[in-house]
């Protein structure tokens, strides 16, 4: 069965500051971060609904951030005893994604720069690295815009399945945070047995990737019964030109589970179950690749 994606007129993206520092000229914080066509891309945005700024009392504030996490402790402690949030709202057209979240985001953080703040992503609901993954001005969707990591479930003793029995269990399921932003739906694969957890991540970032350009253009889009994820997707999603496997495309099956969620499964005539998919049928970079340094030649610059 075929999927349709709708894609809306327009999207939001928030972010927020926790700080404990009075505020000052916000604006001035975020242009002093940049130069160039990124500062006239932001300038030109702020003040306007495509980058409003708002600060409120921790103890009064619409976001409750309560239950964000972060790699680390003092950032999640910090938050905890803020006194104010600063929110980066942008409210953006179809056409201004995906430079308008990343604008967003990259102003967040220059005003916690500049405050010694904890910037937050309320999508994701998780502390932002404080080091981008490429160049600050550089968009790519690894750089944890997708709010989905791996499970700790081996590491932490939780799942006592043999590592060599590629049904032994079902305990990894992964969901998208964040793909709302761009206009799409969020994505999930589940029911992933531990020792296919990194192939399976790389196939949710592979299609996020893939459908990332629909976001673009609003209305109805009708997507094949099985969607074709090429090495271009995969070298794509890390900013990079350079092919990631040789072998041609896979197939993935799209199914709704909410007119706002999609789940990942196997081609439709594959005679095993999701975990063999996973096993047999993968290029083996996707067993292997955890994260790849993005190639600043191709990365995307934004522009006003």
């Amino acid at each position: 069965m075929r999927v349709t994606i709708t894609v809306p007129e327009e999207t939001t993206a928030d972010f927020v500051v926790a700080t404990d520092r009075n505020p000052g000229d916000l604006s001035a914080a975020i242009l002093r971060r940049f130069s160039g066509s990124f500062a006239a891309a932001v300038s030109e945005r702020l003040a306007s609904p495509r980058l409003a700024l708002a600060c409120h009392p921790a103890a009064a504030s619409p976001w409750d951030l309560s239950g964000v996490t972060g790699a680390d402790a003092d950032d999640v402690e910090r938050l905890r005893r803020a006194t104010t949030h600063i929110a980066v709202t942008s409210v953006l057209p179809a056409g201004d994604l995906p430079l308008g979240p990343h604008l967003a985001r990259a102003a967040t953080k220059a005003i916690a720069e500049s405050l010694c703040g904890v910037p937050v992503d309320v999508a994701s609901r998780q502390v932002l690295p404080v080091i981008p993954f490429g160049r600050f001005e550089d968009f790519a969707l690894a750089d944890d815009w997708l709010g989905t990591t791996l499970p700790p479930y081996r590491n932490s003793g939780r799942c006592t399945a043999d590592e060599e029995d590629i049904d032994g269990c079902a305990c990894v399921h992964l969901t998208t945070r964040g793909l709302g932003r761009f206009g799409l739906p969020e994505l999930q694969i589940t029911g992933v047995a531990c020792p296919h957890d990194l192939a399976a991540l790389n196939v949710l970032r592979t299609t996020a990737q893939r459908l990332l350009p629909l976001g673009r253009h609003p209305g109805e889009h009708t997507l094949p019964a099985e969607l074709l994820l090429t090495s271009a997707d995969f070298s794509a999603f890390w900013g990079n030109r350079d092919p990631l496997w040789d072998d041609g495309p896979i197939a993935v099956r799209l199914i709704e589970v909410t007119p706002r969620r999609l789940a990942i499964r196997p081609p439709a005539d594959f005679p095993g179950t999701l975990n063999e998919w996973l096993w047999d049928e993968l290029p083996p970079v996707l067993h292997e690749l955890l994260s790849c340094e993005p190639d600043h030649a191709m990365a995307s610059h934004p522009s006003g």
